[in-house]
C-alpha cells in the first residue's frame, strides 16, 4: 500500500520520488547476497516466504523492510513528519506495556481481545510470571522495548523547560521500564543496561551537566521501580488452575538455558562448517539443525524440540547465509551504526545497540527487523533540511490516468494474494482446533480450504495424507519439503493410523522414517520410532538394533529404554529385559508402577 501511494504521487508529479543515501549500496548488496542464497537453498519456498507460522526472516520479508526504508527517507520531507512517526511507535509500545502490566496483575487483558474473560488466561505459558502482552513471547516484548527507550529519553529532555508534554515522556519511560521489569528477559535486562551507559554517556560528553537533574530523577525513578517491583516480584493472582508453564525451557524452567543455548550455538556452527558459502537458505534453521544437532542436546530438557532459529541473530545469518550473507549483514550494521553517530542521534544509536545485543541473545521478530532499518531512516530524515511538500495541482493526463490505475490493479492483486495466504493459514488452524475436537469430517473441509488457497504448502498437505485412502498424498508433501520434521512425523503419524487401510502403509512408514534418520543421525526419536514401527511388522532383530541405538544417543530415554526391556521380555531374555527395567528404575524414574511390574515378572 505505501509503494502504491509512492508510486502514484511520482506518476503525479511525472518524476520518481528516490533520495539516495549512504545505507543504497550495502543494502543492496545485502539483498543481493539473501536472493542467491535462496534461490540455492535447500528449501527455496521457506527461503523465499519465511519458515511456515513465524514467516518473518525469508527474502520476501527482507525486501519489504528495505522497501520501506527507501520509502520512508524518500517520502518523509520534514523533522515533523519524522518526529510524527516516532511518536506512533511510542505510543503503540506504550500500549502493549500497559496491557503487559495488566498480565502481570491478573487482568488477561491480550486474551479479552480474542474473546475470552478478563480473569482467565488463555496462553499455556505462565503469561503472569513473564508477561509478553501482544508480542507472543517476553524477549520480543523485551526487544522491542528496549529498542525505543532511548527515543523517550531524548522527546523528555528535548523541551528544556519542565511541561505536561515533558513528564508525559518520563511517565512512558517508566511504563516501558516496569513492562521490561515483569518480563524477566535477561537479554533485555542487559541491553536496557548497555543503551543507558551509551545514551547518558554521550548526553554528558556533549551536553555536560546540562541534564544533570533530569538523569537523576529517572535514574532514582528507575531504581524506586526495581526495588518494589524486585524485591516483592509475585503478581496478585486470580486461580491459575488454567494456566501451566510449558513454553520452551530456552524461556523457563528445565535446563539451564545457557546450557541449551550452548549446544544450539554449537549445532549453527556446524551447520556453517558445512555449508560455508552461502548457508543452507533464509529460513531453513530448523531443517539444518536436525542434520548437524550435537549429542549432548540429548540429555537436555529440550532434547526433542524442533528449533526454527539458532537463538543468536549472527550464528543464524552464518547457518542460514554463511559467510558471504554474514559480512554482508555486519556490513549493514557498521554502516547503519555510521550513519546514527554521524547524525549525533545517540538516542537511536543507543536503541540500535540494544537491538544487537537482544539478538546476540535471540532473534529479530518483525518489530525488530523493521526498527533495524527505520532507525537509520529516521536518522536521515530528521538530519534533512525540511523540504517543501509538492503540491502540483495541474491536471493529470491520460497517460498518468492509465498508470495510476495499472499501480491500482496490481496492488489489488498483490494485497488478494496476500489475504489467500492469510486465508490459508486460519483454515489449517481451524482445522487442527477441529481435529482435537475429534472433529473429522470439517477438518478436513477446512485443510481443503487451505489447499485450495495455498497448493504448495507442505504443511497442510501431511496433515490431510491418507485421508483420501491414498499413498499418493503422503508422498507429495515430503516432495515439497523432505527436510522438514515436523512433515515427516506427521506423515508418519498418519500412515501407521490408516494402516488397517492399507497394510502397505507400514512399510512405506518405515522407509519414510529411515529417510528421516539420514537428515537427522542424532535423533533418538526416529530411531524409537522406527523401533516401534519395526516391532508391528515383525522385524524384532531389526527393532532392537534400533532401540538399541535410541538409548545410546540418549542414555536417560525412558520410553526408549522400557520398550526395549519389554522387547526383551517378550523374547523371554529376561536378563537383557531386567538391566533395563533396573536402569530406569535407579537413574530415571524409581516411582515408575510399570516398570516395577515388568521387573517382578523377569526376575
Amino acid at each position: 500500500m505505501i509503494v502504491s501511494a509512492w508510486a502514484i504521487q511520482s506518476i503525479r508529479i511525472k518524476k520518481f520520488i528516490f533520495r539516495k543515501t549512504s545505507l543504497d549500496t550495502p543494502l543492496i548488496i545485502y539483498l543481493s547476497i539473501y536472493l542467491v542464497s535462496s534461490l540455492l537453498s535447500i528449501d527455496p519456498r521457506t527461503s523465499m516466504l519465511g519458515y511456515y507460522g513465524r514467516f518473518n526472516g525469508g527474502l520476501i520479508s527482507q525486501v519489504c523492510y528495505a522497501i520501506l526504508y527507501w520509502a520512508f527517507v524518500s517520502n518523509i520531507k520534514t523533522v515533523k513528519q519524522s518526529l510524527s512517526v516516532v511518536s506512533f511507535g511510542l505510543a503503540g509500545t506504550a500500549i502493549a506495556s500497559i496491557l503487559a502490566i495488566g498480565e502481570h496483575y491478573g487482568i488477561f487483558t491480550t486474551c479479552k481481545l480474542i474473546g475470552l474473560s478478563l480473569e482467565k488466561s488463555c496462553w499455556v505459558q505462565d503469561v503472569q510470571n513473564r508477561v509478553f502482552s501482544t508480542l507472543g513471547q517476553p524477549n520480543w516484548l523485551a526487544a522491542t522495548i528496549v529498542a525505543l527507550m532511548p527515543l523517550t529519553w531524548n522527546v523528555a529532555i528535548s523541551n528544556f523547560q519542565f511541561s505536561i508534554k515533558k513528564f508525559l515522556w518520563f511517565v512512558i519511560s517508566l511504563l516501558f521500564f516496569v513492562a521490561l521489569l515483569f518480563t524477566k528477559s535477561r537479554s533485555g535486562l542487559l541491553a536496557f543496561g548497555v543503551e543507558s551507559l551509551i545514551f547518558w554517556g554521550f548526553i554528558f560528553w556533549k551536553e555536560k551537566s546540562k541534564f544533570l537533574k533530569e538523569f537523576i530523577f529517572i535514574f532514582l525513578s528507575f531504581s524506586l521501580l526495581s526495588f518494589v517491583f524486585l524485591y516483592n516480584p509475585q503478581p496478585i493472582t486470580h486461580n491459575l488452575s488454567e494456566t501451566v508453564a510449558t513454553a520452551p525451557v530456552l524461556e523457563s524452567g528445565g535446563t539451564e538455558s545457557g546450557t541449551i543455548r550452548k549446544f544450539v550455538w554449537l549445532g549453527a556452527f556446524e551447520v556453517f562448517k558445512h555449508y560455508p558459502i552461502l548457508g543452507t537458505g533464509p529460513e531453513t534453521f530448523a531443517f539444518s539443525f536436525p542434520m548437524h544437532k550435537p549429542m549432548g542436546h540429548n540429555l537436555t530438557s529440550e532434547w526433542d524440540f524442533l528449533y526454527n532459529k539458532a537463538h543468536n541473530e549472527f550464528l543464524n545469518y552464518l547457518a542460514n547465509t554463511g559467510i558471504i550473507g554474514f559480512t554482508s549483514y555486519i556490513i549493514l550494521i557498521i554502516y547503519s551504526l555510521k550513519i546514527l553517530f554521524k547524525n549525533k542521534r545517540f538516542d537511536l544509536f543507543a536503541g540500535y545497540i540494544a537491538i544487537i545485543v537482544t539478538n546476540f541473545f535471540g532473534f529479530s521478530v518483525v518489530p525488530v527487523s523493521l526498527l533495524f532499518l527505520l532507525f537509520p531512516a529516521i536518522s536521515l530524515a530528521s538530519s534533512a533540511e525540511d523540504q517543501a511538500i509538492s503540491n502540483n495541482s495541474k491536471k493529470i493526463d491520460i497517460n498518468q490516468k492509465i498508470s495510476i490505475i495499472l499501480v491500482l490493479l496490481a496492488s489489488l492483486y498483490t494485497l488478494h494474494t496476500i489475504y489467500s495466504y492469510w486465508q490459508a493459514d486460519i483454515s489449517y488452524n481451524n482445522a487442527k482446533l477441529l481435529a482435537r475436537k475429534n472433529k473429522q469430517t470439517e477438518a478436513i473441509t477446512e485443510l481443503n480450504k487451505s489447499i485450495n488457497f495455498s497448493p504448495n504448502e507442505a504443511i497442510y498437505i501431511s496433515e490431510l495424507a491418507l485421508d483420501d485412502g491414498t499413498d499418493e498424498t503422503a508422498l507429495k508433501a515430503l516432495d515439497l519439503n523432505k527436510y522438514n520434521q515436523n512433515v515427516r512425523r506427521i506423515v508418519v503419524n498418519n500412515l501407521v493410523n490408516n494402516s488397517d487401510i492399507n497394510q502397505n502403509n507400514l512399510l512405506l512408514a518405515e522407509e519414510i522414517i529411515k529417510e528421516g534418520i539420514t537428515l537427522a543421525p542424532n535423533d533418538p526419536k526416529q530411531y524409537y520410532q522406527l523401533g516401534i514401527l519395526e516391532l508391528k511388522i515383525g522385524k524384532n532383530e531389526d527393532a532392537i538394533i534400533n532401540l538399541e541405538k535410541a538409548i545410546q544417543l540418549k542414555p536417560n530415554y525412558k520410553e526408549g529404554r522400557f520398550a526395549l526391556g519389554a522387547t526383551y521380555k517378550a523374547l523371554k531374555e529376561n536378563d537383557k529385559a531386567k538391566l533395563q527395567f533396573e536402569y530406569i528404575l535407579k537413574n530415571i524414574d524409581p516411582n515408575d508402577d510399570l516398570t516395577k511390574k515388568y521387573l517382578e515378572e523377569v526376575n
